[in-house]
């Protein structure tokens, strides 16, 4: 699976374009020859779409990351879970406004995204809880539990909640799969799903607090890692929605590079290229959320990277990036980003790190059967 979707080096042009009813590569750069002006609209428009989500937001406190207000959460008991917990599934309305405004329509007729999912592991007892942030194409909660070895974690004295991002699983549009809206070409899309995706995280942070957990921290892992390195560069332990620690597993970090180098072989690249659109313009377009945009709002102590040598989706540089932000050390396992072995090691580091900070509840085994 990752050698099928790792970028590979360009294949030979074909010797002769074969024939086809249907227009083909020549025809469509021939009908772009003769409409000289859509070169200068989509640039332009790219630019001042970057201009106008880069204007007074890149710092804090940033319009553009709202402050939510404490979510209404309707609870669905799921019965018992892992070493007698008890496994509730956690809705409440995205109140989520983008900020743009041309955005607005676009959200809106996703009614399905409109909705926040969260499954909770808990204890009842006041620990602290651990946020999962799944991957690109996640949001499927029987995989999330064991993706993220949630029994691990709550053995050694944390609740879970594990989160789904926009557009995915149960947000995502009954015609489209898991993550096919987000990220997307669409930069008006991608742009205000990770504004969504940070004010519904903080609207869940404030729930699970008020519930009585100790501490929130979350651990995410490729998109996700991306998003909980986004937000620990938004809100910290004192302030509303924040985290107190973060742990950013194969992460993406610098979005626009990824997707421009992901899309390599692509006719949507080609159609870029054409079109003036530039690897800057994309970087620029998403520096509002870019998690090297702003400093981590948590102690050095508190922040955790860990990378796989062998990812070839978000390759070892994304996580040298970061960690380099963070002025911390990269945590390596030697799998890849799908096959993670080795992965156990760095969970246990990071868990005893924790420990050593207080962070950790009792330990919770459930009742004596």
């Amino acid at each position: 699976m990752e050698r099928h979707l790792a970028p590979r080096s360009r294949r030979p042009e074909p010797r002769a374009e074969p024939r086809s009813a249907s227009p083909g590569p020549k025809e469509w750069r021939d009908a772009r020859a003769a409409r000289p002006a859509a070169y200068g609209d989509i640039r332009t428009r790219l630019i001042a779409l970057a201009a106008a989500y880069g204007d007074g937001t890149l710092g804090l406190p940033s319009p553009f990351f709202a402050e939510p207000v404490m979510p209404a959460v309707k609870l669905t008991p799921l019965g018992e879970g892992p070493l007698g917990t008890q496994v509730v599934d956690l809705r409440y309305a995205s109140d989520y406004e983008p900020f743009l405004p041309a955005a607005r329509d676009l959200y809106l007729r996703a009614t399905e995204n409109l909705t926040a999912h969260v499954r909770w592991w808990t204890s009842g007892r006041g620990r602290p809880t651990i946020v999962m942030v799944h991957g690109w194409g996640g949001g499927n909660q029987w995989v999330t539990q064991r993706t993220f070895a949630v029994p691990y974690w709550l053995r050694h004295g944390y609740d879970v909640a594990s989160f789904v991002l926009p557009f995915h699983g149960a947000r995502a549009a009954s015609a489209m799969r898991s993550g096919a809206g987000f990220p997307s070409a669409n930069p008006l899309r991608t742009n205000e799903s990770f504004g969504q995706a940070i004010h519904d995280l903080r609207g869940l942070s404030r729930f699970l607090r008020d519930r009585g957990s100790s501490a929130v921290g979350a651990l995410g892992m490729s998109l996700g890692g991306y998003t909980i390195a986004l937000w620990a560069s938004v809100a910290g332990p004192a302030e509303p929605g924040g985290l107190d620690f973060a742990v950013a597993m194969i992460p993406a970090v610098a979005m626009g590079r990824l997707m421009w180098r992901l899309g390599a072989q692509t006719p949507a690249r080609a159609r870029a290229i054409e079109d003036g659109v530039t690897e800057d313009l994309m970087v620029e377009i998403c520096s509002v959320h870019a998690p090297t945009t702003r400093p981590a709002r948590l102690p050095r102590e508190r922040l955790f990277v860990i990378g796989g040598r062998g990812d070839r989706i978000t390759p070892p540089e994304q996580a040298e990036q970061l960690a380099a932000h963070w002025g911390v050390d990269v945590r390596w396992f030697d799998g890849g980003h799908l096959a993670q072995l080795g992965r156990g090691d760095t969970f246990r580091d990071v868990r005893r790190e924790l420990s050593a900070l207080g962070l950790p509840g009792r330990e919770f085994r459930g009742p004596r059967r």
